[in-house]
């Protein structure tokens, strides 16, 4: 089983739609691929979980999701963990996945938030997770507008920091200028960080899996 881990530069930049888009395309190839939650918030009065949109994306039941701790506010992992009387640990965010059937050929883990968002009060946060859990290869998602060169150097230097295989995916939420958007994409492979993919208008970057890392 190999394992990818996606997380981003932000909340609300799109790691979802990522993890749908390279589910559909393993699944596509016949692969099996388990998608993973570890922590989700924000969702209640019947709204649609992060996985379950995944697995609406994918047919042919060769995608299964968990989700593995939903909490009702939309506000960061401790906190919302806090709110509902519970307190986050670390060590069993871990072993909640290491626990998970591992017959798969491929395990996705979505991250909450940013890499760097804490998920316990010891300030071990998404990246400490992906490091301990040897990841095959960490996609880091930026919202492709104005200031996604500076998103991208931070959380990428971050990433790169402990020696894992990571690279940007560009997602366009918003239609940007085409000028601003040639740029940016100038801008990032300037600082020689690897573009793994990118979403423009909502169209797919077809050519993402043939980009070395997956």
């Amino acid at each position: 089983m190999r394992t990818l881990f996606v997380s981003g530069s932000d909340t609300n930049v799109g790691k979802t739609w990522v993890v749908g888009a390279i589910a559909q395309h393993l699944s596509a190839q016949g692969a099996t691929v388990q998608v993973v939650k570890p922590i989700e918030s924000g969702v209640c009065g019947g709204a649609e979980s992060d996985v379950a949109h995944v697995l609406k994306r994918c047919s042919g039941g060769l995608v299964k999701g968990y989700t593995l701790r939903s909490y009702s506010k939309p506000i960061a992992p401790v906190a919302a963990a806090e709110y509902e009387g519970e307190d986050l640990d670390f060590s069993e965010i871990e072993s909640s996945i290491t626990s998970l059937p591992a017959d798969v050929d491929w395990r996705i883990i979505e991250g909450a938030g940013s890499l760097a968002t804490p998920l316990s009060n010891d300030g071990r946060d998404w990246l400490d997770l992906a490091v301990i859990l040897k990841v095959q290869a960490l996609i880091l998602v930026v919202e492709d507008r104005v200031g996604a060169i500076g998103q991208a150097r931070l959380v990428y230097e971050y990433a790169n920091s402990k020696d894992l295989n990571c690279g940007v995916w560009l997602n366009e939420i918003e239609p940007q200028e085409a000028l601003g958007k040639t740029g940016t994409l100038n801008g990032i492979q300037n600082l020689k960080i690897p573009i793994w993919g990118m979403t423009q208008s909502g169209q797919l970057d077809l050519c993402f899996g043939e980009r070395g890392w997956l």
